[in-house]
């Protein structure tokens, strides 16, 4: 009994000497938030500081961002060819002597078309015959072999989205005047506009800013004066816009006869009918572009002739990506024979009725052999009908060798639809009017997809009546 006394006596002592370790155990924990409130305390400053921390350049002031519209989904654009832009066909003399792959095949007996496929009745490739036509099915590409002209759509389409996110009407973003240009051997569009603002410029130019950096990485732009800005494509100037004070809608202009005159094409007919119902049915003229192997080639032919509408052929031919991109059953491909090529043309003829016309699907790689091109158009003589080079290549020689066979022969102008926005499609169809203003003529080319229609439709309320749209066969050639 004494000895537990005294052993409870020496732990009392003990506790008074050094503490009790529950207690420091508890302090510990009891510290610790302190230590995170210290590092909470030290980080206020560092964030205040942050926040109040000016606006860097290129950034958009506080308050403004907020102003504005979250950016839009952009459309893809389609890649590039992987060929270099620019590269000659392999060979230019008769079709049959083509060099390269194609001589290869040749040599070993083996053909470059395409692959057999199972036949459907009345000859057609079924594998092959395009489905309905939409964005991702169709060959913009071969529109893109020209990187300054893409970037010019690009910008195009950039001012187009700017003007929508700013919620102005498109009255405000007129083109004044365009210009072909010509840099390393490409061409391409300078245009000059007039923006109409409300007042200050400093909302429209920080919206255009984040646009482009959205939608280009090539194009930029800058500001030369308080009412001038300069876009350049890869450090070339493409666009000069004049800012001006709006002042209400222009005055409709009135028509002046015998004045500028644009055919708007509409390539790729033949999949969708109730697009081409909705084309015939518009109150101007379209062209009617068929596939000799499309599904309704020949219904969408009488529809369209029954409406008083221009008939061509739209024939495939091959591209640089071939054969990886196809141009579809009936194509011409550099590795056939003339006769080969002549048949193939007789036959599209015979598929489409009252066509007057011809003009390239794809072809960036068939429309740059001479040969090839003429044994095309000499296959058309007799015909009594014209050739219009698409320009799916810039080196093309299909406009010339329509020409040296004595057929009348157009170029095409402007591209529709490489972007497939309502809206970009009405400013391209504006752009098409400026050229036929400047140069007396113009031809625009598109696809039945929805958004064209829906541009054409609304086009014809809003365009400028002074110019004409017309037949591809009533421009000078």
């Amino acid at each position: 009994m004494l000895s537990i006394c005294i052993a409870a006596t020496l732990l009392v002592v003990l506790l008074f000497v050094f503490g009790s370790p529950f207690k420091s155990l508890d302090g510990d924990a009891q510290r610790k938030p302190a230590v995170a409130e210290r590092g909470e305390k030290k980080a206020q400053p560092a964030q205040q500081a942050q926040q109040a921390r000016k606006p860097q350049n290129g950034e958009a002031r506080r308050g403004e961002q907020a102003e504005l519209p979250q950016l839009p989904q952009f459309p893809q654009l389609p890649q590039l060819p992987q060929t270099p832009v620019g590269e000659p066909p392999k060979g230019d003399g008769r079709p049959g002597d083509t060099k390269g792959d194609a001589g290869a095949d040749a040599a070993s007996g083996t053909s470059q078309s395409a692959p057999a496929q199972a036949e459907r009745p009345g000859g057609d490739a079924g594998v092959e015959v395009r489905q309905p036509v939409t964005p991702g099915s169709l060959p913009y590409e071969e529109t893109l072999d020209a990187p300054v002209e893409a970037g010019v759509k690009q910008v195009d389409y950039a001012l187009v989205q700017t003007v929508t996110r700013l919620g102005l009407g498109r009255d405000r973003l007129r083109l004044a005047s365009i210009e072909n240009r010509q840099t390393k051997g490409q061409s391409f569009h300078f245009q000059r506009m007039e923006m109409r603002l409300d007042g200050a410029p400093d909302r429209f130019v920080q919206a255009l800013k984040e646009t482009l950096a959205a939608w280009s990485d090539t194009a930029n732009v800058e500001q030369r004066a308080d009412d001038l800005l300069i876009v350049t494509v890869d450090g070339l100037p493409t666009h000069e816009i004049s800012l001006l004070l709006y002042e209400g809608a222009p005055p409709p202009v009135a028509v002046v006869p015998g004045g500028a005159r644009l055919a708007i094409v509409i390539d790729d007919i033949g999949e969708s009918m109730s697009a081409a119902r909705e084309l015939a049915a518009l109150d101007y003229p379209v062209t009617f572009s068929v596939w000799p192997r499309s599904t309704h080639a020949r219904e969408a032919a009488e529809l369209a002739h029954r409406a008083g509408r221009e008939v061509m052929i739209h024939l495939p031919m091959e591209p640089v990506r071939y054969p990886q991109v196809k141009p579809g059953p009936g194509a011409i491909l550099t590795g056939q024979q003339p006769q080969e090529m002549a048949a193939l043309v007789r036959e599209a003829v015979r598929r489409v009725p009252h066509a007057v016309g011809l003009n390239n699907h794809m072809g960036s790689r068939a429309t740059q052999n001479g040969a090839a091109m003429r044994t095309v158009c000499e296959a058309l003589d007799g015909t009594g009908m014209f050739v219009l080079d698409s320009m799916t290549h810039q080196n093309s020689k299909l406009y010339f060798e329509a020409k040296r066979a004595g057929l009348p022969a157009y170029k095409r102008n402007v591209f529709l639809d490489v972007i497939a926005d309502k809206r970009n499609i009405m400013f391209q169809l504006d752009k098409a009017a400026r050229i036929a203003q400047a140069e007396g003529q113009a031809i625009a080319i598109g696809h039945p997809l929805p958004e064209t229609v829906a541009a054409l439709k609304e086009w014809e309320r809003t365009r400028d009546r002074s110019v004409t749209i017309v037949r591809v066969r009533q421009l000078s050639h």
